[in-house]
């Protein structure tokens, strides 16, 4: 397992690594909207190369220099990197090459801002939260067993 957090500009650090099983994105953009992903120098100077720009340049346009290191800089919309597919699903410009917190991230239904995603997407698509819908445990392990065999099913 892949032990990595997310930590705020104020310094709370966030575990981005959950024992449960993962699901397929939502694509809400929220995780994105709320976290400054730490980046190390190898990874500043790779991003930097896949965008064709210096180390420096790529600081200077996309990176937050804090006491406790480099973070992704946020604008009003999120990550410096989000964009948005018809103002709904969220897209990453730089998904191929993205920073390693980003990577490492694996969104559950047990994680609030998966949940937060579900309830946005829940007003728009009438989707209703896991919670609504299963009471146990044991029930919520029977959904990830056919979340995981139906998308296994897809391709």
């Amino acid at each position: 397992m892949v032990k990595a957090s997310l930590r705020t500009i104020d310094g709370q650090e966030y575990d981005i690594v959950d024992e449960r099983r993962s699901v397929e994105c939502f694509r809400c953009g929220i995780c994105c909207m709320g976290y400054h992903p730490q980046l190390s120098e190898t990874e500043v100077e790779r991003m930097a190369g896949h965008l064709g720009i210096s180390s420096h340049d790529f600081i200077a346009k996309y990176v937050q220099v804090t006491q406790i290191g480099y973070l992704l800089r946020q604008t009003k919309t999120g990550c410096v990197f989000l964009t948005w597919e018809n103002e709904t699903k969220s897209l990453c410009s730089v998904h191929p090459f993205r920073p390693d917190a980003c990577r490492n991230w694996e969104p559950t239904l047990f994680r609030r801002e998966c949940k937060a995603g579900l309830t946005k997407i829940q007003k728009d698509h009438g989707i209703m939260l896991v919670g609504e819908i299963y009471d146990t445990e044991e029930q919520l392990e029977r959904f990830y067993a056919a979340l995981q065999q139906d998308n296994a099913l897809r391709f």
